[in-house]
């Protein structure tokens, strides 16, 4: 097996999923001494050989990691941003790995969830989702796939906010 080294740090440990857009990898950083695990989203954009669109994929992108740098200094329930770079004509998002499963393996796992259950994971998004809406933010793809519950605190983590 060939090892992915990205933006000459980033050691591709494995694919954590795959969208029409991308991929997400779970990796390390070999800068860092812990050589600490984070999350690395990759943008492929589709028309990458249209200068028009390749501008306006690349102005999303960095949208989103503007956005994801303000948020997620000051909420703990939003993956923080360690870095993002283009290479090779995709773009990346290194972000804070949470370790965790989505509110879909959840479910799947455990079956239906009864009312408390239900509340104790609602609830705690319910502020999060306030302070990203006081900034201005809207996420547009909330759904089971882009919450994860920290194994760590059960604390839902709202990801994925999309380029």
């Amino acid at each position: 097996m060939t090892t992915t080294l990205l933006n000459n740090r980033y050691q591709v440990i494995e694919v954590l999923g795959a969208g029409g857009f991308g991929e997400t990898f779970l990796a390390e950083d070999t800068h860092m001494p812990s050589r600490r695990r984070c999350a690395i989203k990759q943008l492929k954009p589709i028309a990458a050989n249209d200068p028009q669109t390749y501008k306006l994929i690349r102005q999303r992108f960095e949208r989103e990691a503007a956005t994801l740098e303000n948020l997620g200094k000051s909420s703990d329930q939003i993956p923080e941003l360690y870095a993002y770079f283009p290479e090779k004509g995709q773009f990346y998002l290194v972000q804070e790995w949470i370790h965790g499963q989505t509110l879909t393996q959840f479910v799947a796992d455990k079956g239906l969830l009864n009312e408390t259950t239900v509340r104790e994971i609602l609830l705690p998004l319910l502020s999060v989702l306030d302070y990203v809406h006081s900034k201005g933010i809207i996420h547009r793809d909330i759904k089971p796939d882009n919450i994860i519950l920290r194994f760590s605190d059960d604390k839902p983590i709202l990801i994925d906010f999309g380029a």
